[in-house]
């Protein structure tokens, strides 16, 4: 008997050590599991502070895009933002996120605040590749000659001050007065210095006919948009590219309107800036609008026509006025310039449960620790791989 007595009690302790390392094994499991998605170099939510309160905002967040990655099999949600200016300075913010004693940029996700990191494009140790896809917008009605011409003249040298090792920028381009005139899709800075440089081509008529692989189809789909001749609708031509254009799904999508004109809706609600501020018609992935208007805003714009500008208003872009003969504006002084150079990319795990096809609410907050910056948008997002 005692032999079966002592037997029995070696399994009983052999059972209880493999139930005792079984749940130790689960523990260690977790906590790997913990670690191994901290090897991204992203803090734990369990680090992260929540929102600061926001009342009176005196910046923009802009639209951004987000995407899925995967590091060690693991979900990580990215968001990428073009730059958030100063307004009391108009200096870019370089933002810093968890952890660090300057944090000026929070991230919660369904009023739950989110561990994360920030990579700054202006840092050299930033290895993160920016993806822009951006389109210039071009009213080419008869008074747009000398923004026609200085465009031609400076994208290829703006183009390259752009293009760092951490940025990879497409360029597109669409004209349009009443109609839509002209385009081209994506392609290099000297495909659209080509484009706008064309032999016969000068002033206005240089974003005018299309060219590139897919000119032909481009051409032919005009006509949903069509307008009356010399009532210039920059919604048409931004609508026009988001539907046409092949943007690159990880891109940040960036347009720069040039008009010296009102939106003339011509009676359309699809064709009206507001079409632009509901989510569901353009959601944040979509892009940001940046507006120059070489026109006196006081007295050109009036009542019964819209304001152009509202699309950068209702999408985060910068707004920039410009004197009608476009003295002294280059690319380089476009607001969009320092927009893109000061780009961030905020990337946070932890992410699998909101990968279930629901939308969820993302809320950015930003603060300076002097308090002298404000802003916070909170966008409804669905996270797919």
């Amino acid at each position: 008997m005692k032999k079966y007595q002592f037997f029995n009690n070696v399994l009983a302790v052999a059972a209880m050590f493999f139930m005792a390392q079984s749940f130790t094994s689960c523990a260690l499991f977790d906590t790997e599991d913990e670690e191994e998605v901290n090897l991204t170099g992203i803090p734990a939510d369990k680090d992260a502070t929540p929102d600061p309160i926001v009342t009176d905002e005196n910046t923009v967040i802009p639209n951004f895009q987000y995407m899925v990655e995967y590091e060690h099999g693991e979900p990580v949600i990215r968001l990428d933002l073009t730059g958030i200016q100063n307004p009391n300075n108009l200096e870019w913010m370089r933002l810093c996120g968890t952890g660090s004693p300057e944090q000026n940029v929070w991230v919660s996700v369904d009023g739950m605040p989110k561990g994360f990191t920030v990579s700054n494009s202006i840092d050299s140790e930033n290895h993160r590749v920016v993806n822009v896809d951006l389109v210039f917008l071009i009213d080419n009605s008869g008074s747009m000659g000398q923004e026609s011409d200085t465009l031609a003249a400076d994208v290829v040298s703006w183009a390259q001050k752009l293009s760092r090792s951490t940025m990879d920028i497409r360029f597109g381009c669409v004209g349009y007065d009443g109609r839509i005139t002209g385009g081209i899709d994506f392609t290099t800075a000297d495909g659209l210095y080509g484009f706008l440089n064309r032999e016969g081509r000068y002033s206005t008529s240089r974003s005018k006919g299309f060219e590139g692989g897919n000119a032909e189809e481009l051409a032919a789909s005009t006509s949903p948009y069509d307008g009356y001749r010399d009532q210039e609708c920059g919604v048409a031509a931004l609508r026009f590219a988001d539907e046409h254009f092949s943007f690159r799904p990880t891109a940040n999508r960036i347009y720069v309107n040039l008009t010296d004109e009102p939106n003339y809706t011509m009676g359309r609600e699809d064709l009206s800036c507001e079409y632009v501020s509901n989510i569901d018609n353009w959601p944040t992935s979509k892009g940001t609008v940046h507006t120059v208007y070489s026109a006196d805003t006081t007295s050109t714009v009036r009542n019964y026509y819209e304001r152009p500008w509202l699309l950068s208003q209702y999408t985060g872009g910068t707004i920039m006025t410009a004197p009608s003969n476009f003295r002294g504006v280059s690319l380089d002084v476009l607001p969009v310039t320092g927009a893109i150079q000061n780009s961030a990319i905020i990337r946070f795990a932890n992410a699998r449960e909101l990968l279930d096809g629901n939308f969820h609410e993302v809320k950015i907050t930003v603060l300076s620790p002097d308090k002298t910056v404000r802003a916070q948008r909170t966008i409804s997002v669905r996270f797919t791989d």
